[in-house]
């Protein structure tokens, strides 16, 4: 039996196309692999995301040094240890969000913040940093108003070639995708070369296309899910 993480980024709206197709994903997940744990990780519930504030580092620096904590203290770095815990323990993620100003939601980055702890999900070596979640695999679901991702990697280079020439278009590329290039290599930071993507691409730039933009987004999904 597998666990399989599934965390959620974004508001609880109900016209959400990341979270439309997510559910479909998870829907066909659990249809096609019964046995798997499917544990959802919402990370706009109450409470939200533990974070990383002043409290985080004298609780971090107490716990060091071996002196009392505050019972908040401990309440705080408990939540901390639970979610990292859990973080670890799954075999499969799914990451799912709306592209935000060509980034992640910061709940999202506060997550993977949160999972990046040295000798947890990586360790340091004399060679560098080596991640310690080998074997495992991922899957960003994606959605954002514009195209980022059309044409592959002769995008990336026309993109390039536009960029060198001081050209002007109103063409975006998989390079202006900060979040999924920076969500990529934290997995790979942490020993997770398998990383699948699903992207919901321009439903506010062709609204007449929303709806199918959406279906196809969800066939997709539920292709994926069956082999994931």
């Amino acid at each position: 039996m597998s666990t399989l993480l599934v965390i959620q980024a974004h508001p609880h709206t109900s016209s959400s196309l990341s979270l439309t197709v997510g559910q479909k994903f998870v829907e066909a997940y659990q249809a096609a692999h019964p046995q798997d744990k499917v544990i959802i990780r919402d990370l706009y519930a109450k409470g939200g995301v533990p974070p990383l504030n002043d409290v985080t580092m004298e609780a971090w620096r107490k716990q060091k040094f071996g002196e009392a904590m505050t019972d908040e203290e401990k309440a705080l770095l408990k939540r901390h240890e639970e979610w990292l815990t859990e973080f670890i323990n799954a075999d499969k993620y799914v990451f799912i969000n709306p592209m935000y100003n060509h980034f992640l939601p910061a709940e999202m980055k506060q997550y993977l913040d949160l999972t990046a702890v040295a000798r947890k999900t990586f360790r340091y070596t004399s060679e560098g940093p080596v991640g310690l979640l080998n074997g495992k695999k991922a899957l960003h679901i994606q959605a954002s108003g514009s195209e980022y991702h059309q044409g592959g990697k002769w995008g990336i280079v026309k993109f390039l070639i536009r960029r060198a020439f001081g050209i002007k278009s109103k063409e975006s590329s998989a390079l202006m995708d900060l979040g999924d290039l920076y969500l990529t290599n934290v997995m790979k930071f942490y020993g997770i070369t398998d990383v699948e993507k699903l992207f919901i691409e321009g439903a506010d730039a062709h609204k007449d296309k929303r709806d199918e933009i959406l279906s196809k987004a969800c066939d997709d999904a539920v292709s994926m899910a069956k082999v994931f």
